[in-house]
């Protein structure tokens, strides 16, 4: 198995490609951690330009769109060669005095792990079979087809990335999920589902991306059946307090183990 490792002050990342994964051109590592690194940075200066200005106007939110789809149409195999299936931070462990580069995979899955313990979805209490997932903002299909391989749920992903959507579907197909997980271009502001069609509404580090986070939480809502649960897990950006000049030691020590 070949195994390509970056490290730069930004990121430490391991991914460990599989053979028998549908191929895609390879870059070169200062590449890749260059435009990675670049990328997340692009994508929070994308959405200051709407959320800056409170009057926001339609034309400024379609140009946002059109900036995150072409930014992840760039960027995702480079995020995928770092990150691997899943394009989301992990869940660390606040006491361990050290994470080793292999375990970020790792605390990958813990994370949809325990969001779903979070939500009351267990091993001893899972998701059914017949489970209707919606994945709002699924990257390259990582926790759709984790869902689907682990619970066997059927589950539906919306990204705004064109290449996004192709390489997820490409990726469950080589898995064996092509019948229990797909993906397409769709806007999770106006997604193309009927009301109340899925039992689990989930969206991963995508919340942040929207210019209209009312609007978003109320599609959210919308496409959610009866009973349903709704599972949101996003950046959220805090002020430091009149008395701090940085943040507080255990909030460094974890964001230390991130970047």
């Amino acid at each position: 198995m070949a195994v390509s490792s970056f490290n730069c002050q930004a990121c430490r990342w391991s991914s460990s490609p599989s053979s028998t994964l549908p191929p895609r051109a390879r870059v070169s590592v200062a590449r890749a951690n260059t435009v990675a690194v670049s990328s997340k940075k692009r994508g929070f200066e994308l959405r200051a330009v709407v959320e800056a200005t409170a009057t926001g106007t339609a034309m400024e939110a379609v140009e946002l769109k059109k900036g995150i789809a072409e930014l992840y149409d760039e960027s995702s195999g480079l995020w995928e060669d770092l990150w691997g299936d899943h394009m989301h931070h992990g869940f660390y462990d606040p006491n361990a005095a050290d994470v080793s580069v292999l375990d970020h995979r790792a605390a990958q899955t813990r994370m949809i792990d325990e969001v779903l313990r979070f939500a009351g979805i267990s091993e001893k209490s899972p998701i059914r079979n017949d489970k209707r997932v919606v994945d709002v903002g699924c990257g390259i299909g990582g926790s759709s087809r984790y869902l689907a391989s682990k619970y066997g749920a059927n589950c539906k992903g919306i990204t705004l990335s064109p290449v996004q959507a192709q390489r997820a579907n490409a990726l469950a197909a080589a898995q064996g999920l092509a019948n229990k997980a797909s993906f397409q271009v769709a806007d999770a502001l106006a997604q193309p589902f009927p009301d109340g069609q899925f039992d689990l509404v989930w969206s991963m580090e995508s919340g942040e991306h929207m210019p209209d986070k009312a609007k978003f939480v109320d599609e959210l809502v919308r496409v959610a059946a009866p009973g349903a649960t709704i599972i949101l897990v996003t950046w959220c950006h805090r002020d430091l307090g009149a008395s701090e000049k940085s943040l507080q030691p255990d909030e460094k020590k974890l964001l230390d183990k991130i970047c």
